[in-house]
């Protein structure tokens, strides 16, 4: 795990002094905010980015409030390699950080308790050492949960209420195997539903796999209908597997 390695520049009890490190911290955090703040301060790519009101994504210290973005999915994940590349100090923390962001709500908290770091405030948005509780790491919103794509949650899903049901045929194309399948379904069909389908056609254990399903740039959500990201009879959509 990341937490074990040793190749890195991390001392337990040699951490920054707030002095030495509050040039470089600042002009990190500046460049690595949560997409709400992104949005509000400046001119930026990720312009339209608000939070949903109420609502929350992920679960336990994965769980922050949900938060919606227009950012296509290969820049989210360019900006997401950005700023793990971006720390160069204290490497295996930073490792240990990145296995928790990117695994489910219980090997997170595994892989913090190995590392012996805890959430500040309940989630890995703010995360500190055990041993030295006054350095802070910090974490953006968009490493720990993937954003709501779609610009207007409420309002896609009130236009597409009453659309009419039909029946559709969607091809998935999983980028692993360069290989394209048929799925039989209707434009009201639920995404999860999809994903179990692909799922047993290719004999993933979802309990053990995360199956992601893109089109024309966006992740389509397991509550979503097909039609909330108009998805039509022929649509072709890419599907991703990774290990959880």
């Amino acid at each position: 795990m990341g937490c074990t390695t040793s190749d890195d520049n991390y001392d337990n009890n040699n951490y920054p002094s707030e002095n030495r490190e509050e040039s470089r911290e600042d002009e990190e955090e500046e460049t690595f905010k949560d997409f709400a703040e992104i949005g509000s301060k400046k001119k930026h790519y990720f312009i339209n980015i608000y939070f949903i009101d109420g609502k929350t994504i992920g679960e336990g210290i994965k769980k922050i409030p949900a938060y919606v973005c227009t950012v296509p999915y290969d820049k989210l994940n360019e900006l997401k390699e950005k700023f793990w590349n971006s720390k160069k100090k204290y490497r295996r923390i930073w490792r240990a950080l990145r296995e928790c962001c990117e695994s489910d709500e219980g090997t997170a908290v595994m892989l913090l308790e190995a590392a012996e770091m805890a959430c500040l405030n309940g989630d890995l948005r703010q995360v500190i050492s055990l041993e030295n509780p006054d350095y802070v790491f910090k974490i953006p919103n968009y490493c720990i949960c993937d954003p709501v794509f779609e610009r207007d949650y409420n309002e896609i899903k009130e236009k597409n209420k009453d659309i009419e049901e039909k029946k559709i045929k969607i091809i998935l194309y999983y980028l692993a195997e360069n290989k394209n399948i048929n799925i039989h379904a209707t434009n009201k069909t639920l995404v999860k539903k999809v994903k179990e389908e692909f799922a047993k056609k290719y004999g993933i254990d979802l309990k053990t796999h995360k199956v992601r399903l893109l089109f024309r740039g966006q992740e389509l959500l397991d509550e979503n209908l097909l039609c909330y990201n108009n998805v039509e009879d022929m649509s072709k959509i890419q599907v991703m597997v990774n290990q959880k």
